[in-house]
């Protein structure tokens, strides 16, 4: 099947696109529509008609309004029925019960977690289908639910009688690379939902990787630089603990990054297995393609620790500042300090040489120049995030110089043969063809 690269239609056949839960191709007869922001959601918070700022136009900076219930894509029946009777479901009834000031079983915690990744993931997706990127997606929603680390913090005001919803912090290059976080607001909820790579598993008392780099004959696959745990749960979680808040996390990793005896290890030991929400069988070479997640993570007894019992009963409480601009404030502190760090900014050879590479440090200083920016809209005081960026700037111009060093040298050699090019080489002419 080929696909095109606008709004994932199929190429040729403008009677089909792509499902928003597994990209596969529906045509008109089978195809159903899925709210990225349910309707369940939409009525529980006001008039499901109203409109509402989608987002600001990347283009003009207008803002983006339309009715909040035609915010829908295309999706197959299967995943709308899988994802509206079990998802959902969970989703609305865990929602309801924090609006209600009640508390939330662990089993439900998971599937809350679930449903933020589906909607963070939508979102992006959605954004790239009103943007008419000239890309298809890689992936869809079930290719990422619950396949990285991800954190939920939540405060529930049981004062706040007011009614809607918003999402934010999603006009950004950290968004739009790697679907990493957003707030989001639910009446009397607020939550900060974030997902990536590695994000938490130094504060779960699991291995972490100190520095992600890109492989050089596949830019787009990474290598992690694994630092050293003493497999011990942190308490001081920094940023991701906003005072007063509960916290919700889970790990998750790929057994196929194990290569060696050695890394299984790592990963696969007496301190990590009693933590497995489900113990991976690991019998023959083909059980190394899964993903294994372990338990529930939650400060909301008082301390930091995993959740064996799914039945146990988790409050979640207030936190002292409970204002959006403190919610949106601590995630773009955690974008700068904890998902731009696991960005790569080398590249790595087979033999194991590592170089910078002008288009990593530009991606990577693209993003940092945009937190820097969004801290001074916000007023936050924070001029050391300056440094790094300066550092990786100096490092691209040194890279250049490089380039067109070699680059000219290789020219001027080519045109010495030439008399009328040297010629021209000697007087810095160029000619125009």
């Amino acid at each position: 099947m080929k696909r095109a690269g606008r709004r994932g239609t199929t190429a040729g056949d403008p009677g089909w696109s792509n499902c928003v839960f597994c990209g596969t191709a529906v045509g008109k007869s089978a195809r159903s529509r899925e709210h990225i922001i349910p309707m369940w959601l939409l009525r529980a918070t006001g008039d499901p008609h109203r409109k509402i700022k989608i987002e600001s136009d990347p283009i003009t900076g207008n803002d983006v309004v339309r009715p909040a219930s035609t915010f829908h894509f295309t999706a197959c029946e299967p995943c709308n029925q899988k994802y509206g009777k079990t998802l959902e479901k969970h989703a609305k009834k865990a929602i309801e019960s924090l609006s209600a000031g009640k508390s939330l079983a662990v089993s439900q915690c998971y599937w809350l977690l679930d449903w933020l990744d589906k909607v963070r993931v939508g979102l992006w997706l959605g954004y790239n289908m009103l943007h008419k990127e000239e890309f298809a997606p890689k992936f869809r929603i079930d290719q990422r639910i619950g396949i990285k680390d991800r954190i939920a913090i939540i405060s529930v005001d049981p004062n706040d009688a007011t009614k809607g919803f918003g999402f934010s912090s999603l006009d950004n290059q950290i968004f739009r690379t790697s679907q990493a976080g957003m707030f989001f607001k639910i009446n009397n909820i607020r939550i900060l939902s974030l997902s990536f790579d590695g994000l938490i598993f130094r504060f779960a008392g699991m291995p972490f990787p100190k520095e992600m780099l890109a492989l050089s004959d596949d830019p787009d696959r990474q290598i992690a630089m694994m630092g050293r745990t003493d497999y011990q749960i942190k308490q001081d979680w920094g940023e991701f603990q906003i005072p007063g808040a509960t916290v919700i996390a889970q790990t998750s990793f790929w057994l196929g990054n194990c290569g060696d005896d050695e890394s299984l290890a790592m990963w696969i030991n007496q301190k990590t297995i009693p933590r497995f929400k489900r113990i991976p069988k690991l019998r023959k070479a083909a059980d190394l393609n899964q993903f294994v997640q372990t338990q529930l993570i939650s400060n909301a007894t008082g301390e930091f620790r995993y959740h064996r019992n799914g039945r146990q009963r988790l409050r979640f409480s207030q936190a002292k500042d409970n204002s959006d601009w403190a919610f949106v404030r601590t995630l773009y502190v955690l974008f700068w300090r904890h998902v731009l760090a696991l960005n790569p900014k080398e590249q790595i050879d087979a033999d194991g040489r590592r170089h910078s590479t002008i288009l990593l440090a530009m991606l990577w200083i693209e993003k940092s120049v945009q937190m820097a920016l969004r801290f001074r809209e916000l007023g936050i005081s924070d001029e050391k995030s300056f440094g790094p960026v300066v550092e990786e700037l100096q490092k691209v111009y040194r890279a250049w110089e490089e380039l067109r060093a070699n680059t000219l040298g290789e020219w001027a050699q080519d045109a010495s043969a030439n008399p009328v090019a040297a010629a021209q080489a000697d007087q810095g002419a160029v000619t125009f063809r």
